[in-house]
């Protein structure tokens, strides 16, 4: 589970709908131009990028789509040529099963740099918790303690050879 507190909530950059800003000022004038601008806004607002430092998710309205950092094979950036000269464009990320578009970020090649990281550095920890599993015990606790208690009985005489071999077969 991941840390709310370490966590950085994005919205699409206000560049990445500059085709509808720029409708809704040149349409102002009949008064539709602000129920554009109106309308543009409330789309942007209404999607925002989660990101913590295990899982990016993306949140339309009430809908949720998350992708754990783990499971992600794949990233890339792709910009048309407005979103190249307005300095944005979206990033790919492909899991197995899923993929994820974050859209209308700024610096995008820089930013999927920063993910790319996360992306190496939970993997590493998840290699490493792997390997570090416990191994489970062959015998029961105290097994050793107990056999070597029955060898000293043994050996002091206070038990049988028969007895000793009877006992001692019950801890292989």
């Amino acid at each position: 589970m991941s840390n709310p507190e370490k966590s950085i909530i994005l919205t699409p950059s206000r560049k990445n709908y500059f085709w509808g800003y720029l409708i809704g000022v040149l349409l102002i004038p009949l008064l539709i131009g602000v129920v554009v601008i109106w309308f543009i806004n409330r789309k942007r607002n209404s999607i925002h990028y989660q990101i913590t430092d295990t899982s990016i998710s993306k949140i339309v309205e009430e809908d949720k789509t998350e992708l754990e950092l783990v499971n992600i094979l794949e990233t890339s950036v792709s910009q048309t040529g407005v979103q190249k000269l307005l300095g944005i464009g979206n990033i790919k990320l492909k899991a197995n099963v899923s993929e994820l578009i974050l859209e209308g970020i700024e610096n995008p090649e820089s930013f999927l740099e920063k993910i790319d990281t996360a992306i190496a550095y939970q993997k590493e920890q998840l290699k490493a918790s792997e390997k570090i599993k416990p191994r489970k015990p062959t015998h029961d606790p105290g097994t050793l303690e107990k056999l070597d208690y029955l060898t000293g009985l043994w050996q002091q005489g206070l038990i049988s050879d028969e007895d000793y071999d009877q006992e001692r077969k019950k801890f292989s």
